[in-house]
């Protein structure tokens, strides 16, 4: 090939390839902000009388796998007594104070939303409540999760509930580390 035609054919493949790599990085962000700006389901407990709408509280992640980069080495030696990753949540207890053992909860969702949801466990620890998770293929698993029965109550609403009565103690729904949780305690009855 002649010079003139190798800086042609570079000039018109730099042509092609600069617009791309520019359109590729506004679709990520704009990927991006649709993601970071999609809501959170409506969820929703029963006191006894109504449902009450949550008012989802924001967690953060600490421990071995706290960055983005962690790894699934910390989350088996997690198993082992290693390293341990944990969502914690501010404050020592919920707001939300529910008295029945085996709580009732709606969320608005499509099929997958709801099946997706956690009830995890949490220990309070100093100021916080936290509690362990495990970074899979499949997304974060809460390590202290209890068994959720998911019902369809009509189109977009399921009702969900855990499968055994919670002892007195800290609780959160939940779909990833990154989400919002809907926190709440099961107090002891006073009998």
């Amino acid at each position: 090939m002649n010079r003139a035609f190798q800086t042609a054919f570079f000039a018109a493949l730099l042509a092609c390839v600069l617009p791309l790599g520019s359109w590729t990085a506004t679709s990520r962000a704009d990927e991006d902000a649709t993601t970071a700006a999609a809501p959170v389901a409506e969820l929703k407990f029963f006191d006894g009388a109504d449902w009450v709408a949550f008012n989802p509280h924001g967690c953060w992640v600490e421990g071995a796998g706290a960055t983005p980069e962690g790894t699934a080495t910390a989350t088996f030696k997690a198993k082992l007594d290693g390293p341990k990753t944990y969502v914690v949540i501010a404050g020592t207890t919920s707001e939300v104070a529910l008295s029945n053992a085996k709580p009732r909860f709606r969320i608005a969702s499509d099929r997958t939303g709801a099946f997706s949801l956690q009830l995890a466990e949490f220990e309070v620890k100093g100021d916080n409540r936290a509690t362990t998770i495990e970074r899979t293929s499949r997304g974060t698993l809460f390590t202290k999760g209890i068994d959720l029965e998911v019902t369809k109550i009509q189109e977009g609403v399921w009702e969900v509930r855990p499968t055994k009565s919670l002892e007195p103690g800290e609780y959160a729904l939940a779909t990833s580390d990154k989400d919002p949780v809907a926190d709440f305690t099961i107090i002891e009855k006073g009998y």
